[in-house]
């Protein structure tokens, strides 16, 4: 599994416990939420438009994350709208990055890329055309993969798909965790944990038996 992948999981669960037992990081993201709301009931529009942007841009370049925001959306919004906005996000994210990918082309993605891990993963979804396949190294690799669907010219349609599906799970366990998290459902969230994980587990174990 990836690295950077395993160490973000912990690193979660590590915050989850410590925003459980302390009383004073409670206190301080419920005055965060607090300022979050007086913006949204001031303009709706505009903080569901930069929320949206957030995620964009999170599924543009791999070390930024709107998962942080993610919580406090769901404080604000509930887990349904916050799923939806948030699969938004991504998938313009997505679509944005096979389009840079095939009509901008290697050079500019070096700037978001490192080249030897473009070159590998454009390597690996030229040679597993499949779609099965491609839905698995979507579902297992960072965002950024689209990058390289769009360099080798994967089948739009195709791609539109495998993203869709590869998010959707990725969208749901992030929102209603959160959920779990602000509620203190200790079950739900290592639940909801414990499905994410299983399904990236499956994913690279289809992508190293292929």
């Amino acid at each position: 599994m990836d690295r950077r992948l395993t160490l973000f999981l912990l690193f979660t669960i590590v915050i989850v416990l410590l925003f459980w037992y302390s009383s004073v990081l409670q206190e301080q993201f419920y005055v965060v939420v607090k300022i979050f709301d007086a913006i949204v009931l001031e303009n709706r529009s505009l903080a569901i438009g930069v929320f949206v942007l957030a995620a964009a841009v999170a599924a543009l370049i791999s070390p930024l994350t709107n998962i942080p925001l993610v919580p406090i959306a769901v404080a604000i919004w509930g887990p349904s709208f916050t799923t939806a906005i948030l699969l938004c996000g991504w998938f313009i994210g997505d679509i944005l990055a096979y389009v840079i990918g095939r009509y901008v082309g290697r050079k500019a993605v070096s700037y978001f890329v490192p080249e030897e891990r473009l070159e590998r993963w454009s390597s690996t979804v030229k040679e597993h055309t499949n779609i099965i396949t491609a839905f698995f190294l979507r579902l297992a690799l960072p965002a950024e993969l689209g990058y390289a669907f769009g360099i080798v010219r994967y089948h739009a349609g195709w791609y539109i798909l495998i993203t869709v599906l590869a998010e959707l799970p990725f969208a749901v366990v992030a929102t209603y965790a959160s959920e779990a998290v602000l509620s203190g459902d200790v079950i739900k969230f290592f639940w909801f944990t414990a499905i994410l994980f299983l399904l990236i587990f499956f994913a690279f174990f289809k992508i190293r038996k292929k």
